[in-house]
């Protein structure tokens, strides 16, 4: 009788280990997939910072871009801006923002 009390036991204490692997693997792979996710592109696009705009010459004339995409065309002549503002325009001028963007226009507008 004693050596069935004793196999029942080794028995609860088996079910026991298997249920207690199956719970830590269950929390690896979960701990495993949050930091997959949160490592991933997108959720890395979607914290960072919006993209700058970049004033370039294109031709002869102002052209303002963000992220490779033209925005606005203009019809200010780089070839009448003093040779600063030309050199600094063929290699692009970055932008952090629309404010930026406006104060540069009206400088190189007027």
């Amino acid at each position: 009788m004693l050596q069935g009390f004793y196999l029942l036991a080794m028995q609860r204490a088996r079910r026991r280990r298997r249920i207690l692997a199956l719970a830590c693997s269950l929390a690896l792979v979960s701990a495993g997939l949050a930091a997959h996710a949160r490592s991933s592109p997108g959720a890395a696009q979607a914290t960072s910072a919006p993209l700058p705009y970049v004033a370039q010459n294109e031709d002869g004339h102002l052209i303002v871009s963000r992220g490779g995409e033209v925005l606005l065309r203009t019809a200010i002549d780089v070839r009448t801006l003093p040779t600063a503002d030309r050199d600094a325009l063929s290699q692009g001028i970055v932008l952090a923002d629309a404010q930026a963007l406006a104060k540069l226009l009206e400088d190189l507008g007027s």
